[in-house]
């Protein structure tokens, strides 16, 4: 008797242990699956936000990319220009008007750099430069260009003379953001229709080619005094340009 109950409690002791390891490695594996979910999730959340963010930088590099090549919608001012009047011969740029007449040192006060050879160049009494007129940005692209001259009567260098002539194309435009313009607002990418209605019809049109379209000029009474605007294939102002050497006879 003594010897059945001493195997029926060897059985039922191998019983229990046998469920409580069961139960342990289950508990484990349930404990292991759990985590694993945990893990797979905060890689699953990791992975979403760096997509979020990605396309967050991607959406904001197009947008900035746009706004600086995008043409300016800005509307023009209607009233005709006097050709023939040394105050409709300007620029702005960045906000700031210059006439012809001011001073280069105006324009590198605002920011801007002449180009080193222009400035130390001498230029003779009552001449202009001609090349090396380009103005260059903080980024040291060339924005747009002028035609230095000197009015007095004795040689100077070209960063003491006075604007004497403008001209921007498309490429400054885009590295102005297209914060640049002329009489009328007329700019970069301002319709043919639109350049008619502040200035008329041209004094000369030279013909376009099949990659560009025509060229209006525009010649005041008095010499060294006239308008150029290029047009591309589209009808839209790809570049301009004047010049008055006469600023002091308004």
């Amino acid at each position: 008797m003594k010897k059945q109950i001493t195997i029926f409690l060897i059985i039922a002791t191998l019983l229990i242990s046998l469920f409580t390891m069961t139960g342990c490695s289950n508990k484990n594996e349930n404990q292991n699956d759990k985590n694993e979910i945990k893990e797979t999730n905060n890689v699953a959340n990791k992975i979403e936000d760096v997509d979020n963010k990605t396309e967050g930088e991607e959406e904001k590099n197009t947008t900035t990319q746009q706004e600086k090549t995008e043409n300016t919608t800005k509307p023009i001012d209607k009233t005709p220009i006097d050709i023939n009047d040394s105050k409709s011969y300007f620029f702005v740029v960045k906000g700031k008007k210059y006439y012809a007449g001011d001073k280069i040192s105006e324009i590198t006060s605002s920011g801007f750099t002449f180009n080193k050879t222009g400035s130390e160049k001498e230029i003779p009494a009552n001449g202009y430069l001609i090349g090396g007129g380009s103005v260059q940005n903080s980024d040291k692209r060339t924005v747009f260009n002028i035609t230095p001259y000197n009015n007095t009567n004795a040689k100077i260098k070209g960063a003491e003379a006075s604007i004497g002539g403008f001209s921007v194309d498309d490429y400054g435009y885009k590295y102005l953001s297209g914060d640049v313009e002329i009489f009328g607002g007329i700019t970069i990418g301002t319709a043919m229709e639109d350049v008619k209605t502040v200035f008329g019809e041209p004094s000369k049109t030279t013909e376009g080619t099949s990659s560009n379209g025509p060229t209006y000029t525009y010649e005041a009474k008095a010499s060294y005094r006239y308008f150029i605007i290029g047009f591309d294939k589209d009808g839209k102002v790809s570049s301009i340009k004047w010049q008055n050497f006469n600023f002091d006879n308004k």
